[in-house]
């Protein structure tokens, strides 16, 4: 099943599963294809119809980060796991428990040892304002590590 959400003030992204298999309790999602916390799931973004998967890509020069991140048009095609996002709360709600618009949100990359996606130093792109990679931190620095689920319209 497919949720269409925005993070923080970025574009539109359909949430899916990351399993091939229809979601279980066991996978952290709830019965009837709710997003709930613990579950992995792929970040597809909408741009053009087909913005490709967020990705983490390569090593990071960003101080304090680990992995470049971007999209990539074929989901886990660099290297195991680089397009799957754990979603888990960054309030403490417990795994099983449905993520709700306004919850506020720690994505984990699950490539190698987990890394957090994490908003890291001003971007010279125009119309941009802050850099993402990955870190091994729940927030480097306040709040750059947390994202909030907003709907889409």
């Amino acid at each position: 099943m497919k949720q269409r959400l925005t993070i923080g003030a970025a574009a539109a992204f359909t949430v899916a599963s990351a399993a091939l298999a229809a979601p279980t309790t066991a996978t952290g999602a709830a019965a009837g294809g709710e997003l709930t916390y613990g579950s992995n799931i792929l970040l597809h973004n909408q741009y053009g119809g087909d913005g490709g998967y967020l990705d983490t890509n390569g090593h990071s020069t960003q101080p304090g980060a680990t992995y470049d991140v971007s999209t990539n048009q074929t989901p886990n095609s660099r290297g195991p796991a680089t397009s799957v996002w754990k979603v888990v709360s960054a309030t403490g709600k417990t795994n099983g428990t449905r993520v709700t618009s306004g919850d506020v949100i720690y994505l984990i990359n699950q490539y190698g040892s987990g890394t957090y996606l994490d908003a890291n130093g001003h971007s010279a792109q125009p119309g941009a304002k802050y850099k993402v990679s990955t870190s091994h931190y729940t927030d480097r620095g306040t709040g750059t590590g947390t994202w909030k689920v907003l709907p889409a319209t």
